[in-house]
């Protein structure tokens, strides 16, 4: 009986599948080793280096053009108008004239005038700068267009104003002087150059200008049917509140509704053709009149401009008048 075993009381029986897990454990890596080596790359043989002579030149790569992108101009000065906002330098001029600035106001209104494509614009500033430039000729503040003359010993106002080709009314109102009390050694502003006046028959404006220097423009109106003279001429004689002589005939006194002269008169004549006479500068009340052919070939201001222009020019003012 010794061949016979007894499992003893409470040992456990053998899994008899125990195996079987460590069996497929060999087998998966058994397979697995053999289908890499069924489906391995096959080795390439590596060639031999060529040598120089049989090595193909590289050829460089074309140089393909970069696309361009869209042409860019050199940057170009911009326009004076695109360049600062003009119409906020007429603002910063009006404000300083407000303010009583009038010197600053005149140069920026020079700006404006010289920047602005706008004509409108254009001619507001003008409008504005010949109050301004006028207002500060009438004044004592220094300017470039006048001088300073030391009054000497034996002066007059009346031998300065000739000496200097003005007048006395204008060295008054420079010079804040009532009366004709001046004394030696006092200190008067002058105008530094001679007025010229420039008519343009086709735009009806006036240019009143001291040398080249723009004073005040004007509206002003002309001759039906190109009555007005074209040419250089002189101005004779300067009359206030002035008669009217009528083409017809007679005298029709200042003050008469009949009488077109309104309240300044200044004739004007060119020497070499004395043929050409009976023309001049002067006022009118017709506000509607201005800016047309509606004289007998005069040339026609408003009154409140006719007695400024009187105001500055002396007789013999070189008056140029163009088509």
């Amino acid at each position: 009986m010794a061949d016979i075993y007894v499992r003893p009381y409470g040992e456990q029986s053998k899994n008899p599948l125990r195996f079987l897990l460590p069996v497929l454990l060999i087998a998966a890596l058994v397979g697995g080793g053999i289908w890499w080596w069924l489906e391995r790359p096959e080795p390439v043989e590596e060639s031999p280096p060529e040598t120089a002579a049989e090595m193909p030149v590289k050829q460089p790569a074309a140089v393909v053009p970069k696309t361009s992108s869209p042409a860019v101009s050199p940057k170009t000065t911009p326009s004076a108008g695109s360049m600062v906002d003009v119409q906020k330098i007429y603002n910063l001029a009006q404000a300083r004239l407000a303010a009583g600035k009038l010197a600053e106001a005149s140069t920026l209104l020079d700006e404006v005038i010289e920047k602005t494509t706008d004509s409108s614009l254009k001619n507001n500033a003008l409008r504005v700068q010949g109050r301004v430039n006028v207002k500060l000729f009438l004044s004592e503040v220094p300017t470039p267009e006048k001088k300073s003359y030391v009054v000497q010993p034996g002066d007059s106002l009346d031998k300065i104003a000739r000496n200097n080709d003005t007048t006395v009314d204008l060295l008054r109102a420079m010079n804040g002087i009532d009366g004709n009390l001046i004394y030696a050694g006092q200190r008067v502003q002058l105008p530094s150059a001679p007025f010229v006046v420039e008519v343009d028959k086709s735009d009806r404006l006036l240019d009143l200008k001291i040398g080249d220097k723009l004073l005040k423009r004007y509206s002003v109106g002309v001759g039906r049917y190109g009555k007005t003279p074209v040419g250089t001429f002189g101005t004779v004689v300067h009359q206030e509140n002035p008669d009217w002589t009528a083409p017809s005939g007679g005298i029709i006194p200042f003050g008469d509704s009949r009488n077109v002269l309104g309240t300044r008169w200044m004739s004007f004549e060119d020497k070499a053709r004395p043929d050409l006479k009976g023309f001049g500068i002067h006022g009118t009340s017709d506000r509607e009149s201005i800016g047309g052919e509606t004289s007998n070939g005069c040339i026609r201001m408003l009154n409140e401009d006719v007695e400024e222009l009187f105001l500055m020019i002396p007789r013999g003012t070189q008056i140029i008048i163009q088509e």
